[in-house]
């Protein structure tokens, strides 16, 4: 039996609802308002445009992954594939790939799930002009539907030679859709910003920004406690805190946590700090591997200063302090090492100062390095 669900979009009884939000993106949706939602990663942005359409009567989505895109080809291969997973219905599917004809697609069938996947050639999707194919393919679904098109870590197009090109041609496509919704999704606050805010951008205004933010403490013990309950198991509120204070309110990263609690616990037990830290000791066991494999490429100097931070924080980075800890005299080396671990997406900058991505990953580093 689980308990807890993470690392993928949840729903049902796994999801812990923010109701004042998931309704104020449902109106937005239904009124067919372009939608911006940013937040940090593992926030719960998917999972509450998922629980906002699923209340919503008629109402469908195709969701647009587009984490670590690197080429015109990447984003053409996530639309396509993001409308084959969406509607296998005969006459839309062959509308599909005829709109997709020039970029020549390709169709095959997921060993594990038995459904149609579509790529489309490498040679053919090259140019930034390919994303109009893939677009209009969208643009079919939405006719006529109740369809909110749906683009998750939008920022990440930026990442592509062509990026500015492609949001251009997105953006002149998606004026022609004054009926469909779209929700732009993103986790780096400053990139979509940017594309959103900034008057040089194809996307300058044309969407309402929507901000989601932590759980409120209250909603997510009793959310917890009440999956711990399932199991015959008592949290108590002091536990929680320290669970929340630990992964710094990040829903996912709870999640995590709380299924790795749930595993290392039996019926009956009521949760303790101690049961906490056998949890944390579960996910480094998951995940050593893939530690290992991050700091192996860093330097010396780089170890140091993430040990640092491990150890005191990021709030002041060049402070005396962390000089010290580090090892390091000067600042510059500083700013140097946390501007490479940021590129490599194991820190994040928080306006001046910097965070883990993971904390379980932070913990590892503070015990072990």
């Amino acid at each position: 039996m689980e308990a807890f669900k993470y690392g993928c979009i949840v729903d049902g009884e796994y999801f812990c609802d923010r109701p004042n939000l998931s309704r104020q993106l449902a109106n937005y949706i239904s009124s067919g308002q372009n939608v911006v939602i940013q937040g940090e990663r593992r926030i719960g942005k998917s999972s509450l445009v998922r629980a906002a359409i699923s209340g919503m009567r008629g109402q469908r989505a195709v969701f647009v992954d587009f984490m670590g895109v690197r080429s015109v080809t990447d984003v053409c291969n996530r639309m396509a594939d993001a409308l084959a997973r969406f509607d296998s219905e005969d006459s839309l599917y062959r509308k599909t790939l005829a709109l997709l004809s020039h970029l020549r697609p390709i169709v095959t069938v997921d060993a594990m799930t038995g459904q149609p996947t579509i790529t489309v050639d490498a040679a053919a999707s090259r140019n930034p002009a390919s994303v109009n194919a893939a677009m209009d393919a969208l643009a079919q679904h939405a006719k006529d539907r109740k369809v909110c098109i749906v683009f998750d870590e939008f920022q990440d197009i930026l990442d592509v030679g062509d990026g500015e090109q492609i949001f251009a041609l997105m953006r002149a496509r998606i004026q022609c859709l004054p009926r469909t919704c779209f929700a732009f999704l993103g986790s780096a606050r400053n990139s979509m910003l940017s594309i959103f805010l900034s008057p040089k951008s194809p996307f300058y205004k044309s969407a309402i920004v929507f901000d989601v933010g932590e759980i409120p403490d209250d909603d997510f013990y009793a959310f917890a406690k009440g999956r711990f309950m399932t199991g015959r198991r008592k949290l108590p509120r002091e536990t929680f805190d320290r669970i929340l204070a630990f992964v710094n309110r990040v829903p996912g990263d709870v999640q995590e946590l709380c299924d790795a609690i749930w595993q290392a616990s039996a019926p009956g037990d009521a949760i303790t700090e101690a049961l906490m830290m056998k949890g944390i000791d579960i996910v480094f066991a998951r995940e050593a591997g893939a530690y290992a494999t991050f700091i192996k490429p860093l330097t010396d100097i780089q170890l140091r200063v993430l040990r640092a931070l491990a150890t005191i924080g990021g709030e002041h980075p060049l402070s005396g302090e962390f000089l010290r800890l580090a090892g390091v005299t000067t600042p510059t080396t500083i700013k140097r090492s946390l501007t490479s671990l940021a590129k490599s997406e194991l820190i994040y900058d928080i306006g001046g100062g910097y965070k883990f991505v993971s904390p379980f990953f932070r913990e590892w580093i503070r015990r072990r390095i």
